[in-house]
């Protein structure tokens, strides 16, 4: 059988239906015949097809042309500066060099060395612009579809606005190179395990949900997920490679007049954050640069209101952080750097499905955020007067136990059991249903163990971390065993590992009672699922 004629022939073969040999300039049927040689439109020969069924016995030759095109390129090969990003993205910045977040003042940038120019100052004046535009009204009635209200008249127009295409102004979702097999399978981990850590106060899981789809948009953001999931699964060279590369596309960005408003980069920041945690046991020190980086961008950036709620990446990053500076602030026995005099929204009323999430929500960072103020008073210095200092710890006790009477019925424990001696478990057994419910129990008993702890005593003396004990320490070690025994009822929910317990032990203010809920404990245990989750101990 003769070959079958081209597709690619010359126009005149074509329409005399001989065999074009598509030699160019004159193929060799049209010099032969004296015939002039007319060639297609290259950009004419691109079209759309509708869409059919692929047959089961296809033309292997259309599954090899397919597949040509999903060829992956390793990272190791592919060069930094052919990333397709955003045109808003820092490497769309015209000026590369360290600049300001604003104009006003000075203040060191975190990810300048010592010595180097100083950023001007941050303000509070500018407002936060949301990351995606607030949906409109569904235009079908159908439960199951209902991510925007556009007529599908309009979406079958080739020219209509997709809310994927990379004009909208949603983002350009599929904007970026496409990702390796690497880079997918550490995004698809941080979808399947990390993103809970984050997402550990926050029942609607925005880092857990969005983060993921947002990474082809965000080539920082790219490498802050890559940094975090390589570190966390072991890939130590991958690990470094992706957060030196997100450092060198963070530090021009601040130079965007854009900066305080971007909620991407904001996300991204604290996620490089978890990965400065998990690189502590491997480096041995935390710099907490990339802590004080966020702090200097919320601060910039932020109202004076802060919604527990979380409606946005935005308030969601914010609560991510609050629980990192109360993490520290345990560590290193200080006042967290939280600015305190923000107004917190009361939690909202639920009813329907999505004003439930946003009540849960709520009520978890309430009962973070009251802690916070505790942590801030035991280990601050704004309170030196003795009066002044046992009113506010009265404020804060009445604050807490507030807390725990309104609280919704859904942040009690489904299961709760004093500890057997006989079954080995030195702790209460504890179940909840949910990881905020979680979080919450816990930051609820941090608190009124840090307040029996540094309670004023009649002399109004502060207690100090290796003061005699005194009758106060039983509640403390109630309070204590109380952590510990959720933490250990729930050993899936990381944050509560690694905060509340690292929490525990390092607020050891109590050496003969305290200090006995560490070695009642199955230390070997507990080692064992901090090195399984990751988290050096």
């Amino acid at each position: 059988m003769g070959k079958l004629r081209s597709k690619a022939g010359c126009l005149t073969c074509r329409q005399r239906h001989v065999k074009c040999d598509q030699v160019k300039p004159i193929c060799s049927q049209c010099q032969k015949k004296n015939r002039p040689c007319i060639r297609e439109d290259p950009s004419k020969s691109i079209r759309i097809k509708p869409y059919q069924p692929r047959k089961a016995g296809g033309d292997p030759k259309d599954a090899l042309s397919h597949d040509s095109d999903e060829i992956y390129h390793p990272a190791e090969h592919r060069a930094a500066d052919t990333v397709i990003a955003n045109p808003t993205s820092p490497e769309h910045i015209p000026n590369p060099s360290y600049a300001a977040f604003g104009t006003n003042g000075s203040v060191t940038s975190p990810y300048l060395p010592q010595g180097s120019t100083n950023l001007p100052k941050l303000t509070n004046d500018s407002v936060p612009a949301p990351l995606m535009a607030s949906p409109v009204n569904n235009t079908t009635n159908s439960p199951y579809f209902s991510v925007v209200g556009l007529p599908i008249s309009h979406l079958l127009r080739p020219d209509s606005l997709s809310p994927w295409s990379a004009a909208s102004p949603a983002g350009a979702i599929h904007a970026g190179s496409p990702l390796t097999y690497r880079e997918a399978y550490l995004v698809h981990h941080f979808a399947t395990h990390l993103g809970y850590w984050l997402d550990c106060t926050d029942a609607s899981r925005q880092f857990t949900r969005k983060i993921p789809t947002l990474v082809k948009q965000s080539p920082i953001l790219l490498h802050a997920v890559l940094s975090y999931a390589a570190r966390h699964v072991g890939d130590a060279e991958m690990a470094e490679q992706a957060h030196e590369r997100c450092v060198e596309l963070l530090i021009p960005s601040l130079s965007s007049e854009t900066v305080t408003d971007d909620d991407i980069l904001l996300c991204a920041i604290v996620i490089l954050r978890v990965f400065e945690q998990l690189n502590v046991m491997v480096t041995g020190s935390d710099q907490e640069r990339h802590l004080a980086g966020c702090s200097a961008l919320l601060r910039a950036s932020q109202g004076r209101e802060v919604d527990p709620s979380t409606p946005g990446l935005r308030q969601a990053a914010f609560w991510v952080y609050m629980r990192q500076c109360l993490y520290n602030a345990c560590v290193h026995q200080q006042a967290p750097n939280v600015d305190l005099n923000l107004v917190l929204i009361p939690p909202p009323a639920g009813g329907d499905p999505l004003s439930d999430l946003r009540s849960e929500t709520a009520w978890a960072n309430t009962m973070t955020w009251i802690c916070a103020t505790v942590v801030h008073f035991c280990f601050g210095s704004s309170y030196p007067e003795p009066s002044s200092r046992i009113r506010r710890w009265q404020e804060l006790s009445e604050a807490v136990e507030s807390w725990l009477i309104t609280r919704p019925d859904t942040f009690d424990p489904i299961w709760y059991s004093e500890a057997v001696k006989e079954s080995g478990n030195p702790f209460p057994e504890i179940w909840f249903t949910a990881d905020w419910h979680i979080m919450a129990f816990g930051f609820y008993h941090l608190a009124r163990m840090l307040l029996a702890i540094y309670k004023p005593s009649p002399k109004f003396a502060v207690r100090g971390l290796h003061s005699p004990a005194r009758e106060s320490d039983v509640r403390v070690m109630m309070h204590a065993r109380a952590i510990c025994g959720a933490c250990n009822s729930s050993p899936s929910t990381v944050p509560s590992l690694i905060t509340l317990c690292h929490s525990t032990f390092i607020c050891k203010t109590c050496p003969g009672f305290v200090w006995d809920v560490v070695t009642d404990m199955d230390r070997g245990s507990f080692d064992d699922r901090f090195g399984r989750k990751g988290w050096s101990n």
